[in-house]
């Protein structure tokens, strides 16, 4: 489409020429050498909060990948089994002689919590359980959902808010109302949901943005930076408020988020500039480029006015959030020793590895994506086209040559 080609050259621009002046910046400081010299074949990142770590490290783009270990209490009510030796991946417990084995990793998946966390579009069990004070522990893959703005990781999974209904604050009411003529109440159905988790994921990046303004504060970084992450901020603010005006008009009821699922009522907070460096990298250089390039992607292809100018606006705006991780990344180089550029350089290869990975959970042709859903396969393309002619581009003009993606990724991103 001619206006997401023109969109995605215009911020591969942008995105390289904030990355040549934080190169410069970061020479003028005295700390270029040290970042080219110890970036290049850095390995591995420092894991940290927000979950690093996984596939790669993370997927970065559509969707990002975290591996963790998951525990569960065991035995559970019900699970029964006097006399088990614990089995594979059961150790049995005291003597061995009363407790269960732990059950099977493919039995495993109904115990693992936030299965149905909005945040999440895939779990994968990896290994079988071992049993440890009470616990059975298994080794398990995230994927969060979707490219809608920056995720909220914690521990390694993307969290969200429920569904509520009811919820009209959370309707943008300057958006016109979507065209349903011509929608099937299959197709309304599919569009409404998919439009909710959107709008819960925009809600989810609220919270990222705070965070992030508060791990600035913590690394002592420079007040234009903090002052743009408090903008983006309300600009996510926005973005939900789009999504469930959308949500709402295809569901004929106000939807909307309900209560932030922060884990034990806390927030954690990193004052690790590699660690807030790396987090950076993978929801904002990757996850927020792309998000902008699919937002693009989804606004050219769609022909319901209404969608177009929510899907517009979010491109432009996640763009510019883009900038912002970009601008935060750099400063960050120029400012932090070999150990942030490390960091910063394995959270690019790691991501880059990994390629275009995308899970949709409704999308096709005709009447879903002119309201803004296409097929898997398009927004696909189009990341890993922006992989390539974007974020790539500009990682190398920040740190200098980047691996070339394996053959069997570049695979898998083109043919899903």
């Amino acid at each position: 489409m001619d206006r997401s080609f023109h969109f995605r050259r215009r911020l591969a621009a942008q995105l390289l020429g904030v990355a040549l002046a934080g190169m410069s910046a970061a020479a003028v400081a005295g700390c270029g050498s040290d970042v080219e010299k110890e970036g290049q074949g850095g390995q591995g990142g420092q894991g940290g909060q927000g979950g690093q770590g996984g596939l790669g490290g993370s997927g970065g783009q559509g969707s990002f990948f975290n591996t963790v270990t998951e525990c569960f209490a065991w035995p559970q009510e019900g699970s029964g089994g006097a006399g088990g030796s614990g089995g594979a991946g059961g150790a049995g417990g005291a003597g061995g002689s009363m407790v269960p084995p732990c059950p099977p990793k493919g039995d495993a998946l109904m115990h693992v919590e936030g299965m149905s966390d909005p945040g999440i579009c895939g779990v994968v069990v990896n290994t079988e359980g071992t049993f440890d004070d009470g616990q059975c522990c298994y080794e398990v893959t995230y994927e969060s959902c979707g490219a809608a703005g920056r995720p909220f990781l914690v521990e390694g999974r993307a969290r969200a808010a429920s569904r509520a209904r009811g919820r009209s604050t959370w309707m943008e009411s300057a958006l016109p109302a979507p065209d349903l003529a011509g929608l099937s109440p299959d197709e309304r159905a599919l569009l409404a949901a998919a439009w909710t988790r959107d709008g819960l994921l925009e809600h989810a990046s609220i919270a990222s943005f705070g965070r992030f303004a508060l791990e600035l504060l913590a690394v002592g970084a420079p007040a234009d930076l903090v002052a743009r992450t408090h903008e983006a901020a309300l600009d996510e603010v926005r973005h939900a408020r789009l999504a469930f005006a959308l949500a709402s008009a295809y569901a004929g009821e106000p939807l909307g988020p309900g209560a932030f699922p922060f884990v034990g009522g806390n927030l954690s907070v990193s004052a690790d500039l590699a660690d807030v460096a790396a987090r950076a990298v993978r929801e904002g250089c990757i996850g927020e480029t792309l998000a902008s390039l699919v937002a693009a992607e989804q606004a050219a292809r769609a022909t319901d006015p209404a969608v177009r100018e929510a899907l517009a606006a979010i491109a432009e705006d996640e763009a510019r959030h883009a900038e912002l991780a970009w601008r935060a990344v750099a400063w960050a180089l120029g400012s932090g020793d070999a150990a942030v550029a490390r960091s910063v350089r394995a959270a690019f290869v790691e991501a880059l590895a990994v390629g275009a990975s995308f899970e949709v959970q409704v999308g096709g042709a005709g009447a879903l994506e002119a309201h803004g859903r296409p097929e898997a396969a398009v927004l696909r393309a189009s990341m890993t086209r922006a992989l390539d002619e974007v974020v790539r581009p500009a990682a190398e003009a920040l740190l200098g040559s980047l691996p070339a993606p394996a053959r069997e990724g570049r695979e898998r991103a083109e043919h899903g």
